[in-house]
């Protein structure tokens, strides 16, 4: 009889077998390349990232477009072929660990992270004067009120004379990586009003307490309503009622495939229309082949060129609307003439491939937004070129749709991730329970089933047999004692090759 009683012998373990466990999740072919001369006005500093990290080039497009969307969407919106809409992007990259996009993230973000320096900085001096001007306030509102019985009308003149107490300085943060939205919108008052979500891994957001069953939809639609530049209203027994408009959002989302497969797989996240907002690349690896050491030093030159125009461009006025010291009123950037034919020839190529056994049928949500993203994406690239030109061009519309092109080729090479079975997800459930959470060399299915992460013993069973298929366990010949009892059905768990 086996026992697991004993724990294993790092020293000296007994090998499960020698070849790697196959993934869970299968892979989707590969996709083509990022197209890079697309980027405009970004180009340069996208390819000077990737000299730079040796990352895959969709992680430096992604990194280098994200940065930009957040500097330019306070300044003015996308004219789309129905109106108007913020210029604000949703980017999800998928990549491996190793493949650098914290590398990315990094070297792309270092103007946004010296701006909120900035910002608290000056923050920290306008709180001394704040708490001045506040006790100035109040000290004269308690006079005026205890003047009030003696002669109401004149209290009434002091106290519009004064005004209202001074507002507190706003909050020096722009970016966070994993914001809750209530969180977000509880606290749009005190923020400024152009924001940026940017996770270099982003399981904690994927993962976390927005994205819990019970708070998902309710996530995803209001992350969705401030993509499409909606006013949130928040109606709460305690907070009583807040109306917050003229907020811009961007996202930049960096996640492992193991979790994106089940956010792709949603049903809420796609028929809510969460992930149709977002542009998706999972490139394929370079691990592996980064075998060069050192890069070009004018990628060094094009990198601080860049930051110093994004410094720039988030120190650019806000398009504020009158009155209001953090909620925006952006112009509308429009679009030059035969900008907009491009955009409406795309559009209707882009409507009358979602028909029935069309070849965007299988990927309508994102589909049906291509155009939009088209917008966005070309008003993007001419801000950041030009923060006061007047037009998007037809260069730049082309630009714009090229490169919804790629995503939408991108979207139609990930869609067979949402056939993810439950059985799959399972699996991949236990089996991150059972390398994070479970000691043991072995594991029955009532011992999964009593400790794991979810009940039912015949769910465990499918799931270990998932496993199982995979090389991930291995059945025992024979009964194993596991924790001092008795099991007659046991697997063996791959820690590792030997």
């Amino acid at each position: 009889m086996s026992s697991s009683s004993d724990k294993p012998n790092p020293a000296n373990p007994e090998p499960l077998h020698d070849t790697e466990p196959m993934p869970l999740v299968r892979m989707a072919p590969a996709g083509a390349p990022y197209p890079m001369a697309a980027l405009g006005p970004l180009r340069r500093a996208a390819e000077a990232l990737h000299d730079i990290t040796q990352a895959p080039p969709a992680i430096a497009a992604h990194s280098v477009l994200g940065v930009a969307s957040l500097a330019v969407q306070g300044i003015a919106d996308a004219e789309t072929l129905h109106g108007s809409a913020p210029s604000s992007l949703y980017l999800l990259t998928i990549a491996q660990t190793g493949e650098r996009k914290s590398a990315c993230d990094r070297r792309a973000m270092a103007a946004v992270r010296a701006f909120e320096a900035e910002l608290a900085d000056i923050q920290r001096k306008e709180i001394a004067a704040h708490r001045f001007m506040l006790d100035i306030w109040r000290k004269r509102y308690d006079k005026i009120l205890r003047s009030a019985l003696a002669d109401p009308e004149n209290a009434k003149r002091e106290l519009a004379e004064l005004g209202p107490e001074p507002e507190s300085p706003l909050l020096p943060s722009i970016v966070s990586d994993a914001p809750t939205l209530e969180g977000l919108t509880k606290n749009f008052g005190a923020m400024r009003p152009s924001l940026g979500i940017f996770a270099d891994d982003a399981g904690t957001f994927i993962g976390g307490y927005g994205m819990q069953a019970e708070h998902r939809l309710k996530t995803m639609a209001g992350f969705s309503g401030l993509w499409d530049g909606s006013p949130t209203s928040r109606w709460r027994a305690q907070d009583g009622v807040t109306y917050q408009k003229g907020r811009r959002i961007s996202m930049h989302l960096m996640t492992q495939p193991v979790a994106a497969a089940g956010l792709l797989a949603d049903p809420v996240a796609n028929g809510q229309g969460f992930l149709a907002r977002f542009l998706v690349s999972e490139p394929a690896s370079t691990i592996g082949a980064r075998l060069r050491t050192g890069h070009m030093d004018e990628s060094d030159i094009v990198l601080a060129s860049f930051n110093a125009k994004v410094g720039a461009l988030l120190r650019f006025p806000l398009a504020l609307a009158d009155g209001a010291r953090n909620e925006l009123a952006p112009r509308m950037l429009k679009l030059a003439a035969h900008a907009r034919i491009g955009l409406e020839e795309f559009a209707r190529a882009a409507e009358q491939a979602q028909a029935p056994g069309g070849d965007l049928e299988n990927v309508r949500p994102f589909a049906s937004k291509a155009a939009e993203h088209a917008a966005r994406l070309g008003a993007v690239m001419a801000l950041f070129d030009d923060p006061e030109t007047e037009v998007v061009s037809a260069t730049t519309m082309r630009d714009a749709i090229e490169l919804v092109l790629f995503y939408i080729k991108e979207a139609r090479r990930l869609a067979d991730r949402a056939t993810i079975s439950r059985e799959t997800e399972d699996a991949e459930r236990l089996r991150r329970w059972l390398v994070e959470k479970w000691p043991e060399q072995f594991i029955s299915a009532s011992d999964a089933a009593q400790s794991g992460p979810f009940p039912e013993t015949e769910r465990a069973r499918r799931a270990l047999a998932v496993l199982e298929r995979h090389d991930w366990v291995k059945r025992a010949p024979g009964k194993v004692i596991i924790r001092g009892k008795v099991r007659r059905e046991a697997w063996r768990i791959w820690r590792g090759r030997v």
